[in-house]
């Protein structure tokens, strides 16, 4: 159904620029997915919604269920005897549902159980789940400031994109630090919490600073993860073949000899080598 221009962005208004300070600690899954979800940003960029469907940004609680239900079962509740309340969720919420931020004590207990009910197979947990996600909100406002000790917090209502490109729809402003690889540092690479300790879930922005452009590299990860062929926000990682093939390359040489002479035992020497193409260490998260 075409829906007019004017009606497009009249609705963007509507669920786009309530201040974020307005809704902080939201009580139900619903009340967060009408502020901060991404349905509306689908109306005028249909495109790159539909490219971001495709990637693991859409799915990142969902995809990691088993991680997250292990450190809720066997780590907060079985070993550290600790609650499954906001402050430790967000050790892994910090990056994989962001807009949790924003919930109250209530939503975070609610979201804990379900976690474990969808991992154990209840129906419509999973479903529920996948309401969270690192979504538009999350790159283009929420995350979209690095260097926030120079400029301050984003703007409520206010999206940042590498032109700032304006549009009557919604706040825009131009921000550089999502162009660079350290924007993609806030989550694939070390976590400090706000009770000072470090989490070493993914390294990768690490080992592309110490190994990758230590030693001259030049390309960032927006470069390899969505400007190449054309990638856009599907963000492709290790789970697709085409980027596997890209990452690490093979060498292969195999040698005939024969073993314990006069017994002519034929036999083969095989060498592989893997090369590793990409700008951080293969495997990581």
């Amino acid at each position: 159904m075409h829906i007019p221009l004017l009606a497009r962005l009249f609705l963007m208004l509507l669920t786009m620029l309530i201040p974020a300070a307005a809704v902080a600690g939201v009580n139900t899954l619903d009340e967060l997915e009408k502020v901060y979800g991404d349905k509306a940003c689908m109306t005028c960029h249909e495109k790159v919604h539909g490219e971001w469907q495709k990637s693991l940004h859409s799915k990142s609680v969902v995809h990691v269920l088993g991680g997250l239900r292990n450190f809720i079962t066997f780590g907060l509740t079985r070993d550290w005897k600790k609650p499954v309340d906001k402050a430790n969720l967000m050790r892994c919420m910090h990056c994989h549902a962001p807009l949790l931020e924003h919930a109250s004590e209530s939503l975070m207990a609610d979201i804990g159980a379900l976690i474990v009910a969808a991992f154990d197979g209840k129906e419509g947990a999973k479903k529920e789940l996948s309401r969270l996600n690192v979504n538009c909100i999350v790159c283009h406002n929420t995350a979209a400031i690095v260097e926030t000790n120079l400029r301050g917090q984003p703007k409520p209502g206010v999206y940042y994109g590498p032109t700032g490109k304006t549009t009557p729809a919604h706040g825009t402003e131009k921000s550089a630090a999502i162009t660079t690889s350290a924007f993609c540092s806030r989550c694939h690479w070390l976590y400090t919490p706000p009770d000072g300790d470090t989490l070493y879930c993914n390294t990768l922005y690490g080992s592309y600073q110490d190994a990758y452009r230590s030693s001259g590299g030049a390309a960032t990860c927006q470069d390899c993860h969505m400007k190449s062929k054309g990638r856009g926000h599907t963000f492709p990682g290790a789970y697709e073949p085409e980027m596997v093939r890209e990452g690490i390359s093979m060498d292969l040489h195999a040698t005939g000899a024969i073993l314990q002479p006069g017994k002519g035992i034929k036999t083969a020497v095989i060498i592989v080598g893997l090369m590793n193409n990409a700008g951080h260490r293969i495997p990581d998260g």
